[in-house]
């Protein structure tokens, strides 16, 4: 480093006329004549002829007023630091008196490493708004790039390997941030950070709504939380097609067989009553039935019709009691029947509440916030509420694709719609099936206290509809076409109440049992395994622990006890 400072200041000597001490120096501007018009050999002196001179060519291309021919004797310089002499004849020749010019002499260009040639260049260019010139103009090889392929020109940008941007191929649409200025770095910086918190915002409130929706009090699966959430947050299509998907990914079974205990082992049951007989003297008989009055007999429902193509196996479709009242009449009857002759392999439960020892009551779910707008009635069987208790079932779809409305206690939480199906309640707890509007409205029946709406009648007059076959009126993830788990209510003529769910069920199969169970009208109920529920209490005290669930449903005996997610009915003893 000494000995470079030192040249360089002999450069400025000799720039400034001032001769050096022992060695030779010319320095030519734009091929002026300088100095005392020697030659430009520069001679060096020493043993071993150690002393090189050489002749350094620096230009620049934009600048042709940078351009110089420096001659600088480099004797002293070290072995690793000494460049190529130049081959060929002398660089230079001295002129024969002192008169002659001096005719500088310059070297071949000197090789460059490829990397800092493209460094240079590429800054060159950028700091004069210009595209980049071409390496092999800027830095030459002194001969034919053909005949010596080591020397051949290097290319105008190295090209890039990376993930995003691909070898020499931009894939994104933007820029690699090497190639911006620092004006666009700050740019490019804003923007990406603006975006990243926009998505952090987004997902952290989608998280967060999820994870409300997942730890809030009930028992839904996580599947069915996820799935009304997306139906509560406009994706209802989105879950039906998965729905759908998964639906014909694993298609339900035909054939098969059950098992013959499944038609008696229904769990508590009672024998059918014996009628009390009234004695002649008028005296109360052993039964305590006063001899004056008829005696206060509930009959047993007949024998269910076998499906069309299948014949009644042993017990198939006989009713057996489930809840009695306390003189012992049975006040709900149960009993299980094969579908149709396509799913032999599973049974549907039929349920018939006799309507005159028997109250309902119509209670809100949390699904799209209905318990805030009915506040009267709570969400959930209460403990106060369990006496007398004996039986639950489920309500309809989602309110907001049931096409029909929700009533209750003189608040409408969604309107009622003319023509569609409904459980209808009145105010001295009885409960009634028809189509609002031609069957019941509040102008005919002014002691209506609460209307469930959900879909069409699938059962009218005491015959299935003729467009039960229309797919699209009975659901649109699990449409009418396919066989799933399905729940309807209907009344019969008399007043009493017909439950029918199971699995497997189509609309046409669930119709035709509602109206095989001697139903006039009757209306499809909620579907899926998760949703479709019948509960009774053979006790009469609404205890969940001693409870049977018609079927293995699938959230269990606490389904309606602790803040149900869907609407459902409560049916009382009275």
């Amino acid at each position: 480093m000494r000995q470079l400072s030192a040249k360089s200041e002999e450069l400025e000597g000799l720039r400034d006329g001032e001769p050096g001490d022992g060695d030779t120096a010319a320095v030519h501007g734009d091929g002026a004549a300088g100095g005392s018009g020697r030659s430009a050999r520069v001679e060096a002196e020493g043993a071993g002829a150690d002393a090189l001179a050489e002749t350094v060519s620096l230009r620049a291309p934009a600048d042709p007023a940078l351009a110089e021919t420096v001659s600088l004797t480099v004797a002293e310089a070290p072995e690793h630091m000494r460049l190529r002499p130049p081959a060929g004849p002398s660089s230079g020749s001295a002129s024969a008196g002192p008169s002659a010019p001096t005719v500088p002499v310059a070297a071949p260009p000197v090789s460059v490493p490829q990397d800092v040639a493209e460094e240079t260049a590429r800054a060159m260019a950028e700091a004069s708004d210009a595209p980049a010139p071409d390496t092999a103009a800027a830095v030459g090889t002194g001969g034919d790039a053909e005949d010596d392929p080591s020397e051949a020109p290097f290319p105008a940008r190295r090209r890039r390997h990376t993930p995003l941007y691909g070898r020499g191929i931009r894939v994104l649409p933007w820029k690699h941030k090497a190639r911006l200025n620092p004006r666009q770095r700050r740019r490019r910086k804003i923007v990406v950070r603006s975006l990243w918190g926009c998505v952090l915002v987004f997902v952290g409130t989608v998280g967060w709504s999820i994870a409300g929706a997942l730890t809030s009090p009930g028992t839904d699966t996580v599947q069915a939380r996820l799935a009304e959430w997306g139906r509560d947050h406009g994706m209802g299509g989105l879950v039906a097609q998965l729905e759908q998907w998964q639906y014909d990914l694993n298609p339900p079974s035909k054939g098969g067989s059950v098992d013959a205990k499944q038609f008696t082992d229904l769990g508590p049951t009672a024998a059918a009553p014996t009628p009390a007989k009234p004695s002649k003297n008028g005296e109360p008989s052993k039964s305590g039935a006063p001899s004056s009055a008829p005696p206060d007999v509930i009959a047993m429902q007949p024998r269910m019709p076998a499906p069309p193509g299948l014949t009644l196996e042993s017990g198939e479709g006989v009713f057996q009691v489930a809840v009695q009242t306390a003189t012992g009449q049975p006040v709900v009857q149960v009993t299980r029947i094969r579908p149709d002759s396509v799913y032999t392999d599973v049974t549907a439960d039929v349920a018939v509440i006799d309507q005159k020892h028997s109250s309902y009551v119509l209670h809100p779910g949390h699904e799209g916030g209905l318990n805030s707008v009915i506040t009267t009635v709570p969400n959930q069987i209460e403990s106060n509420a369990r006496p007398n208790l004996i039986a639950l079932f489920n309500g309809g779809f989602k309110i907001s694709e049931s096409h029909g409305g929700y009533y209750d206690h003189g608040v409408t939480a969604a309107s009622l719609v003319d023509g569609a199906a409904s459980e209808v309640i009145f105010k001295d707890g009885h409960m009634a099936v028809g189509m609002w509007g031609r069957d019941y409205s509040f102008q005919k029946n002014p002691d209506i206290l609460s209307v469930r709406q959900n879909l069409k009648l699938m059962v009218d007059n005491g015959q299935v509809v003729s467009y039960i076959d229309d797919s699209s009126v009975w659901g649109r993830a699990d449409h009418g076409s396919a066989a799933v788990w399905r729940s309807g209510v209907g009344v019969k003529a008399n007043g009493d109440i017909v439950w029918v769910g199971g699995n497997k069920l189509t609309a046409p199969s669930l119709a035709r049992l509602l109206k095989d169970a001697g139903a006039v009208r009757a209306m499809q109920l909620d579907i899926n395994l998760r949703w479709a529920d019948f509960q009774y209490f053979p006790n009469r005290d609404g205890n969940p622990d001693t409870s049977k669930l018609y079927e293995d449903f699938l959230q269990g005996p606490n389904k309606f006890f602790v803040n149900s997610t869907k609407d459902f009915m409560a049916v009382y003893l009275r």
